[in-house]
């Protein structure tokens, strides 16, 4: 009886051979996948963190802007006509500070601070009713700090025919404080502001919003946002 004989035999070093290209692939596969998937979850992390960064810069702009619309609002009477420094009548004088009381680096003082020293952005310091812009959720919110840093009193100017008449004009800095998600994440933002004072000191009419406060002082005077940066 004739026995079959395989013509092809697989030596044990061609199985070794073939075992080892194996794995060799499978592991420079698994090493792809192992880089692919770390880049992935960095880039999704770079994105949050960009997100989280934009979301605090989005808020300590809000509340620079809600700095600078409470300080078109308030009435002409609320500081005195032969004042300087230091004009503002109660609670105003613990809201708008006077000139180099804030330090020259706000931005990095820490919450604590800020709470003591700045106020909520999202309600009217005085009335204490919730403003119109409303501030996107953050781990913290927005607050807004004042420092009158000059007062022009204009005495050596001549009043044009059909100007409203002036004590001066202060400027204003203006800092803004918002967080993203993450407490970590904070953004400061800064701005100067030019806002006339009537010399009458009558209540007159006020305006939140800057192009309409300022139409009545222009183009006389200096009036509305000289700079915006941000600090942090």
């Amino acid at each position: 009886m004739t026995q079959a004989v395989d013509c092809f035999p697989a030596f044990p070093r061609q199985q070794g051979v073939t075992l080892l290209t194996g794995l060799v692939l499978l592991a420079a596969i698994s090493l792809l996948a192992l880089v692919a998937t770390s880049s992935m979850l960095l880039q999704l992390r770079m994105a949050g963190n960009f997100e989280d960064s934009r979301l605090a810069l989005q808020n300590s702009a809000m509340a620079v802007t809600e700095g600078e619309r409470f300080l078109y609002s308030i009435r002409n009477d609320a500081r005195s006509p032969d004042c300087q420094a230091n004009c503002f009548t109660p609670p105003l004088d613990t809201i708008i500070h006077a000139a180099k009381d804030i330090p020259v680096f706000a931005e990095y003082e820490d919450k604590n601070w800020w709470h003591s020293w700045a106020v909520d952005a999202a309600f009217d310091p005085l009335s204490g009713t919730p403003v119109e812009t409303t501030p996107a959720m953050g781990a913290d919110s927005p607050r807004f700090l004042i420092e009158e840093v000059y007062f022009d009193p204009l005495t050596s100017l001549p009043v044009a025919t059909g100007a409203p008449l002036l004590s001066g004009i202060a400027y204003y800095r203006i800092l803004g404080r918002g967080c993203g998600k993450g407490a970590t994440t904070v953004a400061v933002s800064e701005s100067i502001i030019a806002r006339p004072w009537k010399a009458d000191a009558l209540p007159g009419s006020s305006s939140r919003d800057s192009r309409e406060f300022c139409a009545g002082f222009r183009p006389w005077y200096d009036c509305g946002r000289k700079a915006w940066r941000q600090r942090q």
